[in-house]
């Protein structure tokens, strides 16, 4: 029987692995399969207010469908994408459901699966292990920490980098020496340091209990996992980054949404074309200072979702989601514009998902999402449309799965899918 020492002793040592849980990335290494020279990528943008469905979704179903408002800006990628209606996660809530757009999981529904809460995005990363530099890129334009859609299977969220220049010395800014050597001490530290978690949480085991023990063995997985990026950090660190002839202004995130998200998109493109890195997430929460730059908005995003179908607000609203679509365009443009060695473009090889987690901000619904997916060596050129069946609609991880499929995963399952979808 445990005593009321051990018991302390207990929540103490498992409240601290559950700090270190929070910050502990995922990585699991393995080489990539498939083609060497034009490997398969996956990015995804998340905009965390949803996008007006009725300036979203076309009316009609098939090829030849009218562009609503805010997808006229990629009227000249329409041959390059496709559009979805009728796909969700089958989840209520709100705003708190909005960060599970890749994952469809609840975190607090995890423990029901095998991976728990894993996002798309870390699923893709998994099976890059360390074949880039980067296992995965998590990016973020003024979000909020508490609303990151990227999720590692251990229920923890991925950290965004959200300033362009760390961004920018992270892909092509070579360490001199005594940064390498500093970072090789680092490394030795955090050693030492899982060496010594290691040991207590072993002399720990004998006293816990079921649950805890279950809460153990995730936190050795997420020491080996840390192991593991050390292990692959060790490998890169000698190894020369790509040049670029791309440079970046002082100041640069000092400046508003709006001037900044088009950086973040060319070095988005350029990761991909090095092969820093094969998966990338994107998300936007808030406008941050000044309204986020756009003219003719004056009030906050949040304020501005909850539009009470005011034309006025309403107007004003489709400025800041025009914006979204439109630097979505122009990043497709710069993925055709880039050749692959074996005659494809980098669109032909990148799988690109825009959408939220969220459909209607104005009622809280997070049914029937916003969701398109480009490129990726897919039949595009379609608006399809999922009926739902009485209350259920078609998992959007379905289109998940098909995706993970084609970026050469060989599964027939992912979280709640059910299937996949005919692209």
């Amino acid at each position: 029987m445990n005593t009321p020492q051990s018991h302390s002793t207990r929540r103490k040592f498992l409240q601290g692995l559950g700090g270190a849980l929070l910050s502990l990335p995922l990585l699991d290494i393995h080489a990539a399969k498939g083609d060497p020279i034009s490997p398969k990528r996956m990015m995804a943008t998340g905009v965390f207010y949803g996008l007006m469905p009725h300036y979203f979704h076309p009316k009609e179903v098939g090829s030849d469908y009218s562009m609503p408002r805010l997808l006229k800006p990629l009227e000249r990628h329409r041959s390059d994408f496709t559009v979805f209606s009728g796909l969700d996660h089958n989840l209520g809530g709100g705003h708190p459901s909005t960060k599970y757009f890749l994952s469809g999981i609840p975190v607090t529904h995890a423990k029901g699966y095998e991976e728990g809460n894993i996002s798309v995005d870390q699923k893709a990363a998994l099976h890059v292990g360390s074949a880039t530099r980067f296992p995965s890129l998590t990016l973020g334009c003024e979000s909020t920490p508490e609303n990151h859609i990227s999720w590692t299977r251990n229920g923890a969220q991925a950290r965004p980098i959200k300033e362009i220049r760390q961004l920018y010395n992270a892909l092509f800014r070579t360490p001199g020496r005594q940064e390498k050597e500093k970072a090789n001490e680092v490394m030795a530290e955090e050693d030492s340091i899982l060496d010594l978690v290691r040991d207590q949480a072993n002399r720990f085991q004998r006293d816990l209990g079921k649950a805890d023990k279950e809460k153990l063995d995730q936190y050795f997985t997420s020491v080996r996992e840390l192991e593991l990026k050390a292990e692959q950090s060790r490998r890169w660190l000698e190894k020369e980054k790509p040049h670029t002839d791309l440079t970046v202004p002082n100041g640069i995130d000092s400046l508003t949404l709006r001037e900044r998200t088009p950086f973040f998109y060319d070095l988005m493109a350029l990761a991909l074309q090095t092969d820093s890195t094969r998966v990338i997430t994107f998300s936007f929460t808030e406008l941050g200072r000044a309204s986020g730059g756009f003219s003719g908005v004056s009030q906050g995003y949040h304020a501005l979702s909850h539009h009470g179908q005011v034309q006025r607000t309403m107007e004003q609203l489709s400025i800041i989601e025009t914006f979204y679509t439109s630097q979505f365009a122009r990043f497709l443009d710069k993925l055709k514009a880039i050749k692959e060695p074996n005659g494809q473009t980098l669109l032909d090889n990148t799988m690109a998902l825009f959408g939220s987690g969220m459909s209607n901000a104005n009622s809280h619904s997070n049914r029937d999402l916003p969701v398109l997916l480009a490129g990726g060596g897919f039949a595009h050129g379609e608006h399809k449309h999922y009926a739902r069946n009485g209350r259920q609609s078609v998992p959007l991880c379905n289109l998940f799965l098909t995706m993970l499929q084609r970026f050469g995963l060989e599964t027939d399952r992912f979280n709640t899918s059910s299937g996949t979808l005919a692209i």
